[in-house]
């Protein structure tokens, strides 16, 4: 790469112009293909194939110091300011781009937490390699009873000699089947009067004797979502995040860090469906219906609020910046179930009934798919009760539990 080439952005677009091809900026219909989700909600068939399309991706990117763009540069990252983040982000939306979203828990839920949490050697062991994809996470939080109230988990660890023997069941964990690494949150303390307190974070090695993992079928034909299995899997005292008993905290890291994402395109779970429903608009003929516009219209102007979101609640005094993450979801999740829906009105019966016409079906996929990312990090309901409570100072909903 020339060394002229200075200025992130600038590397960026000189890197990309020799591993992606050029989108085109008007979207038109017919052209690509017609996918309209992220790996993550893909087919279960596609799943090893997808990952290795990120790993090498990401592995490009890391290797030319584009790969973590906000990371301190000792451990691989670029270093770059906001303004520079966002400049490089413009650059890669110019391009058709493998997708990444396969390494979103590990690089955006995991990761966060050891940069907040972990020990110096934590952070040089596990960061570098989330990052540039050779270490692949998960999330090991949800339980069989206690999803959304994490505070009602089960899963124990019991302090044996060099580390702990943990025992119980996950569920929900998007891409374990795949992964290196777990974020497992377990019950190291139950004599605790508190039920978020006596939790302890710990990062576990997936291939640990004693770790079952079996992928949930689901209804849009994806079995991404898993159920994982402990049983007396010993995790080393090296590989406690955060102090012991505090788990709380470093769960906290992690759950803001997943809703903040909802709002970033290059992490997505669909893919560009304003874009592609204002062109279904055009083909359908649905511009000369005056409610379908202000529909489409309507998922435009949410689109383009949703993108200056963050700056907006970055901006805000202390209470509300204190539930950005929670917003930033809230406002995403929604969006695009109005996006989707507006797509179901838009093509009729053909939004599930495959035809054979290019863009028609697919929308199915989006329809069976958006509630996940409606109960994924929170449930729309926790998230507006901690809008409530902690941003607007009202009592907690007592059907939700501390």
């Amino acid at each position: 790469m020339s060394g002229a080439a200075a200025d992130p952005a600038d590397r960026m677009r000189e890197l990309l112009a020799g591993l992606a091809e050029p989108r085109r900026r008007d979207v038109r219909h017919g052209d690509g293909d017609d996918t309209l989700v992220g790996s993550a909600l893909r087919t279960h068939g596609h799943d090893a194939a997808d990952m290795d399309r990120a790993r090498a991706f990401a592995r490009a990117l890391f290797d030319a110091g584009l790969g973590w763009l906000r990371g301190p540069v000792e451990l691989g990252g670029s270093g770059l300011a906001r303004e520079e983040i966002q400049a490089v982000r413009e650059v890669m939306a110019g391009f058709r781009l493998p997708d990444l979203s396969p390494l979103l828990v590990g690089q955006h839920i995991l990761a966060p937490a050891i940069e907040v949490h972990g020990t110096d050697e934590q952070r040089r062991r596990w960061l570098p390699a989330l990052w540039r994809g050779d270490a692949v996470g998960c999330q090991l939080f949800s339980e069989p009873g206690a999803g959304s109230d994490l505070g009602s988990l089960r899963t124990r660890a019991e302090r044996v000699e060099g580390g702990w023997l943990v025992s119980g069941q996950k569920v929900w964990s998007s891409g374990a089947h795949l992964s290196d690494l777990g974020e497992l949150l377990v019950r190291t303390d139950p004599a605790t009067a508190g039920r978020t307190q006596g939790l302890s974070v710990m990062v576990l090695d997936m291939r640990s004797p004693g770790v079952t993992v079996r992928p949930i079928p689901q209804m849009n034909g994806s079995a991404h979502f898993c159920e994982v299995f402990l049983d007396d899997v010993l995790v080393p005292d090296a590989d406690v995040l955060g102090p012991v008993g505090q788990g709380w905290a470093v769960a906290n890291t992690s759950l803001s860090s997943e809703r903040d994402n909802f709002g970033d395109e290059s992490v997505a779970l669909f893919l560009r469906l304003v874009d592609r429903l204002l062109v279904l608009g055009i083909e359908r003929d649905a511009w000369d219906d005056d409610g379908l516009a202000d529909a489409m219209g309507d998922a435009w102007a949410r689109q383009f609020a949703l993108g200056a979101l963050p700056d907006v609640l970055a901006a805000a005094d202390r209470s509300t910046a204190g539930v950005a993450a929670s917003i930033v979801k809230l406002v995403a999740t929604d969006t695009d179930r109005r996006v989707a829906m507006t797509a179901a009105d838009v093509l009729g019966p053909a939004a599930v009934s495959d035809l054979g016409g290019w863009g028609e079906f697919a929308w199915s996929r989006v329809l069976l798919g958006m509630h996940a990312p409606r109960i994924a990090g929170g449930t729309d309901e926790v998230q507006l009760d901690i809008v409530a409570t902690r941003g607007l100072g009202l009592p907690r909903d007592p059907k939700i539990r501390a």
